[in-house]
């Protein structure tokens, strides 16, 4: 009798240690994927990157002044990206116009991904805004880097352009897009409007967008 309890108690304390065991696994396992989700939205959030530093610190927007060497930076990569793939020359069009033009960037910032503060700040993107009219721009002239496409700086660029426009009062942006870059721009909510027709040689389509201004929360506690 006492060496069936002793058993009966044996088989139940290994049977209660297992189920410990396996609840604490479970445990575990579901901590590890807590922690690996919430590492996932904390990078997402913070826009690291994959060494380890905020965009901020390796990306730089800025508008440049027509004329000055980091507007001729962009005529390079211009040339280069839209017009050498098609046998034609930038620097035979007439650039002059664009004095009245604003040009956007995008910078990688000196060392910020080589580690070296002697490397120079590398242009990444950009584009051109021509002003038309009240409340109505033309984007124009958008440029990536070869070696960094694909990887959402196209976007990053018109978005940080689009921001400066809706707070200076404008509510239409139009471009006139390739036929290949038509998925990109309705990437960031441009709509196609008309038929498509031939510009430069190549298939185009017009495309706009409407801009709303960002509702910022308001503080209640500054309400009252």
């Amino acid at each position: 009798m006492n060496n069936t309890s002793g058993t009966t108690s044996g088989t139940t304390s290994e049977n209660t240690s297992e189920s410990l065991s396996t609840a604490s696994a479970v445990d575990d396992c579901a901590q590890v994927i807590h922690e690996s989700w919430q590492r996932r939205v904390a990078s997402l959030s913070e826009h690291v990157t994959e060494q380890g530093r905020t965009v901020s610190e390796v990306f730089e927007f800025r508008e440049i002044v027509y004329g000055s060497d980091e507007y001729k930076t962009t005529l390079a990569l211009r040339h280069q990206i839209l017009r050498e793939p098609l046998g034609l020359n930038l620097w035979h069009e007439n650039l002059s116009v664009e004095i009245d033009q604003r040009h956007f960037t995008l910078w990688q910032r000196a060392g910020s991904l080589t580690g070296s503060d002697n490397s120079a700040a590398q242009l990444l993107a950009c584009v051109v805004i021509v002003p038309k009219g009240l409340g109505w721009v033309k984007l124009r002239q958008m440029a990536v880097n070869s070696r960094f496409q694909r990887r959402g700086l196209g976007q990053r660029l018109i978005a940080a352009v689009e921001d400066i426009l809706v707070n200076e009062g404008v509510k239409q942006i139009e471009l006139s897009a390739r036929e290949s870059a038509v998925a990109f721009y309705q990437a960031s909510h441009y709509g196609c409007e008309g038929p498509a027709y031939v510009e430069v040689g190549l298939p185009h389509q017009r495309m706009t967008k409407m801009l709303k201004p960002t509702v910022k929360p308001t503080n209640n506690r500054e309400q009252k």
